[in-house]
């Protein structure tokens, strides 16, 4: 069964409420922080943890697949911080 839509109000200060109940289905509470992504006609909120765990498995292939490891790249920014302070 497709979730059911609710209708929202925006605030005149752009704010709205989520449903109580699509907060609990999707665990989201008072320190929750969401992306909002404009996508087409819509947009689209989502916890942003998840985006970063997105963007950290993508980072994770992109850096097996060129063969960087763990202890290279931490030398590689040990490098860079020394630089930076000269």
């Amino acid at each position: 069964m497709p979730p059911m839509a609710e209708v929202v109000k925006v605030t005149t200060k752009g704010q709205l409420t989520l449903p109580a109940r699509i907060r609990r289905d999707l665990g989201i509470s008072e320190d929750t922080y969401l992306l909002a992504e404009e996508v087409g006609d819509f947009v689209v909120l989502r916890r942003a943890e998840t985006r970063f765990l997105e963007l950290s498995e993508s980072f994770q292939k992109e850096a097996k697949r060129k063969g960087i490891t763990r202890e290279a790249l931490l030398r590689a920014l040990k490098g860079a911080r020394r630089r930076r302070s000269r």
